[in-house]
């Protein structure tokens, strides 16, 4: 359908030049549009964004002059006009159209030119334009084959981050011809909403319904859930979970396994800069512990002295008596097999904050074990919503060491582990050092050649770590602080983006990735999973023999 022509008034270039819309005709911006020309014999088309768009009276020279053209006392023009930004030149011929080139609103071969989804070898649904067209990313520069990881911006409760993130998992889940090697890894990090992931929501309108259908996707929830949850304090068998059945089990670690993963790491997770000496005394006691767990028998830990450690308030003991001994024994030889050198006032330092973070983290360590394990479901969602920061922090630098530890002896991508991770600047902040954020950092830099990806959400990519935010492949924004949007992580947002940004509605985003010279703005539907128990639609059990009677 032609809209327009290519104006001669202003100049033109290959890259953008200015289009005159035609009467009964309507471009707004996003649109994608191609001009059809001539360079010599060659016919060449054009193909792009519409990033401007003006009306503006041509003739008129006063400010009052709108008036007396409503009233049709002087005649004047309505000049309509859209500034279009090159996406794509078939055959790259760089050289500008003529003045009067028709233009064109891009359908469905022309516009999968325009966006170079005719390239794409795998293309996974992102959304849908304003016009209805399927917005695609290229998977692989999601899955790692030629670029890795998603990162999700956008202001706390209206930009929808998680939101995003969980439909992008679910297209990858449905559409990707490796899916079946696929699997995910949630944390649920504020409030319950995603322990109903498996659930049909009653609240999906038929809008949203249709939606999921044009971009070839079903209206479901998630299929083969598994939701791990902290164990009671009272009972280490007994989710602390309002949702109690089969799919919901407890997490937790031996002591053994606290002892040969190094994971006391993960309780000082609130770093100084590089790393300090409570840090060298953190690590010489990690370093004890798990030599005693080579040094012990299986399923057992105990200390030199042939003594049970069945739990962090045994180890708490232990330590403890070590640094009693020294204030009473220059010369401790207890106090150095587990600290070291280290000076008692740095010992004491450690101390402090390892019984601090103790009374946050003890329910998750005993005698038994039953920590998450990914391979079992095709996703896995853990809950640490209601935890305090140091177990939360405990809890994503246990579990995501593990996983990376794994796939390191897999020694190849597949299965391919996708992780969603919201709060990122918490865990792989910008300044600072921390266990947590090495590993982080790990996922970021090694992950893709392992097939370990991350999908990050934070409200400020200026607060994260800047080789996270780098290492994302995928760039997605929702509505911005008009302050933070002027930070340079957000330089790929060209044109006037950077305005529209602090105006998005929920359900809006705005999407980056390589392939495609030009953010895009995208919309989504909401949920078909329910985010709450309210939402939950219920499942009517009917009988495999029903109707043979």
């Amino acid at each position: 359908m032609r809209v327009g022509i290519v104006l001669g008034t202003k100049p033109i270039s290959p890259l953008e030049f200015w289009i005159g819309v035609e009467e009964g005709q309507v471009v707004q911006l996003d649109d994608v549009l191609y001009v059809e020309s001539k360079i010599g014999n060659t016919p060449v088309k054009y193909y792009g964004i519409v990033s401007e768009v003006h009306k503006f009276l041509e003739g008129a020279e006063f400010v009052y002059d709108a008036h007396l053209v409503t009233k049709g006392l002087i005649p004047v023009n309505i000049a309509y006009v859209a500034k279009l930004n090159i996406t794509r030149i078939e055959p790259e011929i760089f050289a500008p159209p003529s003045p009067g080139d028709g233009v064109y609103m891009a359908k469905g071969e022309e516009f999968d030119r325009a966006l170079y989804y005719d390239q794409m070898k795998e293309k996974i649904p992102a959304g849908l334009d304003r016009n209805g067209n399927v917005v695609y990313v290229n998977y692989h520069f999601i899955n790692g084959v030629e670029g890795a990881h998603v990162s999700i911006s956008g202001m706390s409760g209206i930009a929808t981050k998680t939101s995003y993130a969980l439909f992008l998992l679910y297209s990858i889940l449905e559409k990707a011809r490796d899916k079946d090697r696929v699997h995910g890894i949630i944390f649920n990090v504020k409030g319950k909403d995603l322990l109903w992931l498996d659930k049909r929501s009653k609240v999906l309108d038929e809008e949203s319904k249709e939606l999921y259908k044009r971009m070839g996707l079903r209206p479901e929830p998630f299929k083969n859930v598994k939701f791990y949850v902290p164990p009671s304090p009272d009972n280490i068998n007994i989710p602390d979970c309002e949702r109690l059945d089969e799919k919901v089990v407890p997490f937790y670690w031996s002591m053994r396994e606290f002892a040969e993963e190094g994971l006391i790491r993960f309780m000082f997770t609130e770093g100084e800069e590089g790393i300090s000496n409570i840090h060298y005394v953190m690590d010489r006691v990690a370093n004890r512990l798990y030599y005693l767990a080579q040094n012990s028998p299986e399923g057992r830990l105990l200390d030199g002295l042939g003594r049970d450690i069945d739990s962090l308030k045994t180890l708490e003991k232990r330590l403890e008596e070590a640094i009693r001994d020294k204030e009473q024994d220059k010369n401790s030889e207890l106090y150095r097999s587990w600290f070291g050198e280290a000076q008692i006032q740095t010992v004491q330092a450690f101390f402090r904050r390892f019984s601090r973070a103790c009374d946050y983290i003890n329910r998750f360590i005993g005698e038994d074990s039953n920590p998450p394990n990914w391979r079992e479901n095709r996703l896995s969602v853990i809950d640490i919503s209601g935890l305090h920061s140091i177990a939360k922090m405990f809890v994503v630098g246990a579990i995501l060491k593990k996983v990376f530890r794994q796939k390191e002896n897999i020694g190849k991508p597949d299965p391919k582990v996708f992780v969603v991770l919201d709060e990122l600047n918490k865990y792989a902040p910008k300044d600072g050092w921390s266990p947590i954020k090495d590993v982080v950092l790990d996922i970021a830099e090694r992950g893709r050649s392992l097939g370990v990806i991350l999908i990050g959400a934070q409200q400020t990519a200026s607060e994260v770590e800047k080789r996270v935010i780098a290492n994302s492949a995928l760039k997605v924004l929702g509505r911005m602080d008009s302050s933070e949007v002027l930070g340079k992580e957000y330089e790929y947002l060209t044109g006037n983006f950077r305005q529209r940004a602090i105006m998005l509605k929920k359900g809006t985003m705005i999407l980056y990735q390589p392939d495609i010279p030009n953010p895009m703005i995208i919309r989504f539907p909401k949920p078909a999973w329910a985010t709450r128990p309210s939402e939950v639609e219920e499942e009517v059990y009917v009988p495999e023999d029903f109707g043979n009677f």
